[in-house]
């Protein structure tokens, strides 16, 4: 284990603290460019979101926008069975949209459906919550309010976002792919379907007519997931999937890295 020393573990290497020193600088042209005064009238380079409302109203706004390419940088990542943004990367990927996600190893821990929903992330020593649209719009996440309200700044500034694209490039030299290139997501996309379904509580009966496929297939499906999280039953399948691993309770020879 790391020591921790102001935050900051000891023994990183150079080109990780460089990585989190480009994350402060990148912070800092937000706050920059955010305080700077504009005439009335003129739109602002940086607008703040104030909130998951308001972040997610965004990313549905410019889902249907989204024409070549959505880079995503998360440091933390569990898995929600109501997260948006899970269908938004389905529809945008639908339509040839190039999505990319960069977590830290830590996420497999938190999130084991990782692999099956975005079976191209990348995973490494990612500091900056960030997303980057076409290469010309970044939604970049910052410290919370004095409320407890997640904060987020969505930008066009070509500064900005080249910084953001570079910290990106640079991040992903130092990451492994969260799959083999041999490797197949480890459930379907009818699979985490019924996943999500069991975690928000819906029984088999429910979960087939929801999806509508016969309750024989369901309950292969749901043998199929627990097998994939290594769970004995429907409960700690849904533990495992809604984050265990984030107090200890799931175990370290799952793959999961520091």
């Amino acid at each position: 284990m790391d020591v921790i020393d102001h935050g900051r573990a000891l023994g990183e290497t150079a080109e990780i603290r460089g990585l989190r020193q480009q994350t402060e600088s990148v912070l800092a042209l937000v706050a920059e460019a955010a305080a700077t005064a504009r005439p009335e009238g003129e739109p602002t380079e940086v607008r703040p979101l104030v909130g998951l409302a308001a972040l997610i109203g965004e990313l549905r706004r410019l889902e249907p926008q989204v024409r070549r390419s959505s880079w995503v940088m998360q440091p933390q990542y569990a898995y929600d069975p109501e997260d948006p943004g899970i269908e938004l990367t389905r529809q945008a990927r639908s339509r040839g949209v190039d999505d990319r996600l960069i977590t830290r190893p830590a996420t497999l821990r938190t999130h084991p459906l990782l692999p099956s929903i975005f079976p191209h992330a990348l995973v490494g020593p990612v500091f900056l919550r960030a997303m980057v649209i076409d290469d010309r719009l970044a939604l970049i996440g910052g410290p919370d309010d004095a409320f407890g309200n997640r904060v987020s700044w969505r930008t066009t500034s070509r500064e900005i976002v080249d910084a953001v694209l570079a910290l990106w490039h640079d991040t992903a030299a130092h990451c492994r792919p969260v799959l083999e290139p041999h490797q197949q997501p480890p459930l379907t996309l009818r699979q985490l379907d019924v996943a999500r379904l069991l975690c928000v509580g819906e029984k088999d009966k429910a979960i087939a007519r929801l999806l509508d496929l016969s309750a024989r297939t369901v309950e292969r499906e749901v043998s199929a997931i627990l097998r994939s999280l290594g769970a004995s039953s429907r409960t700690e399948a849904v533990l495992l999937m809604r984050g265990r691993g984030v107090n200890g309770g799931w175990s370290d020879h799952d793959g999961a890295e520091g």
